[in-house]
């Protein structure tokens, strides 16, 4: 190796510092997010398998993006830029399947869930009412759940299709590769692993509404296998699509040029721009935030916020407040904006070791919906409830997602509270 690619691999490493430590940090979120490394893995060791020629002008296009971003872009897209660079230094590039599973790596399990999983289960128990009432059951949709004669049934986070999206993106992306398919037949098949697998969850709800119903009785275990049936017809689906689409071509000539003195230095303007802090949102504060002294009756009282907390409240758009309730935890969040910062508590109570189990919704006296489930850690057991509203009491969510889509089209209909209950388990 060379000076000059010492030299770049170094200042790379600096450049991309910011986005390595992030990913690193994402990893043990309790979202899910190591699954990316199954795809990083996959796609290096394709790549060291079949050596492409880079692109020395655009990789310099998408670092110098990086760098302009890197002041104003959230960190997941700021690292896409970042592999992007990574991706044409190498080659990866030219294969669309092994460029699909470097994006597929980065850690967007949480952020999925908290953009799409609403809309997901929206469309999933639209679908399976469609498709029960062809079976002569007049079942009716109430949001996101599915009533019949009294019985509802909930299509709840975990049923959204969003970890059958993640898997089938990589299935399409590891099938594009081994076809060795175009970028024009990669996104076609993309496509079509999107609508196999929104036809699959639909499929997975409504056979699952019958037992759920309480109409048919099946073992606890066929749950999950039914799932796993259906996702395993739409890949099996996918594989013939991706052998038809299979392009014969011919062998490149692989020819690596050197690296160019203009990328070098681009490069190292770039990582001398990520030794300054990046520009962050200045908190709005929530007006009319006082502290507490009763909670529904019970006395509670306020607790300092820990340093982690501290520095979390600093950059978000509102307050946050904790209590001390009985023997439990009171959490109160009062948000002035759609942000991705008002995340649920699951994802923090998952990072800090947790399982989530019993998840169901139940409703107050006064009609509100709650979302409420155990967690486990050990010997520690909790009731979690959570809640989000508006101020006047008018609107109720029961989770972020459907709660973010309100409030990036209704801005006017804030503040927000979000009211998180935190309980032993004896």
């Amino acid at each position: 190796m060379n000076p000059r690619k010492i030299t770049t691999v170094l200042v790379l490493a600096v450049a991309f510092a910011p986005v390595l430590l992030w990913y690193w940090s994402r990893l043990d979120d309790g979202a899910g997010e190591a699954l990316g490394l199954v795809a990083l893995v996959l796609a290096i060791t394709l790549s060291l398998k079949d050596r492409h020629t880079p692109n020395l002008r655009l990789a310099e296009i998408s670092i110098l993006v990086y760098g302009v971003g890197f002041f104003f872009l959230p960190p997941l897209l700021r690292a896409i830029p970042a592999l992007a660079t990574i991706a044409f230094l190498t080659g990866i590039h030219r294969q669309a399947g092994q460029f699909g599973l470097l994006l597929l790596s980065l850690p967007v399990q949480a952020s999925l869930d908290f953009f799409l999983g609403y809309p997901f289960r929206l469309v999933t128990a639209e679908g399976s009412r469609l498709l029960v009432n062809l079976m002569s059951y007049p079942v009716k949709r109430l949001g996101v759940q599915l009533s019949l004669e009294g019985s509802i049934v909930s299509v709840d986070p975990p049923c959204s299709g969003l970890q059958m999206l993640w898997a089938s993106a990589f299935l399409s992306a590891l099938l594009a590769t081994l076809f060795r398919l175009s970028y024009r037949r990669s996104i076609e098949l993309g496509v079509v692993a999107l609508l196999l697998c929104l036809l699959a969850n639909i499929l997975r709800a409504s056979s699952l509404f019958f037992p759920e119903a309480g109409i048919i009785s099946i073992p606890g275990f066929a749950h999950e296998g039914i799932g796993l049936i259906f996702f395993a017809l739409a890949g099996l689906v996918l594989a013939a699509l991706a052998r038809k689409f299979h392009l014969q071509t011919r062998s490149l000539q692989v020819r690596t040029p050197p690296v160019s003195r203009r990328f070098v230095t681009l490069a190292c303007g770039v990582s001398l721009c990520t030794l300054l802090p990046a520009r962050t949102e200045s908190t709005a504060e929530a007006p009319d935030f006082p502290t507490l002294s009763f909670y529904q009756g019970r006395a509670v009282e306020e607790i300092p916020l820990s340093e982690k907390e501290e520095i979390f409240a600093k950059n978000f758009p509102g307050q946050l407040k904790v209590y001390r309730i009985e023997n439990g935890t009171l959490i109160l969040r009062r948000i002035t904006k759609a942000s991705r910062m008002l995340h649920p508590s699951y994802h923090c109570l998952k990072a800090e070791g947790f399982s989530i189990s019993n998840s169901s919704l139940k409703k107050t006296p006064e009609g509100q919906a709650l979302l409420q489930y155990q967690v486990t850690r050990g010997a520690e057991r909790f009731l979690v409830t959570e809640s989000i509203r508006n101020l006047d009491g008018s609107r109720h969510w029961t989770e972020v997602s459907a709660w973010y889509w309100h409030a990036l089209f209704h801005p006017d209909s804030g503040p927000w509270e979000a009211e998180t209950l935190i309980f032993p388990i004896q």
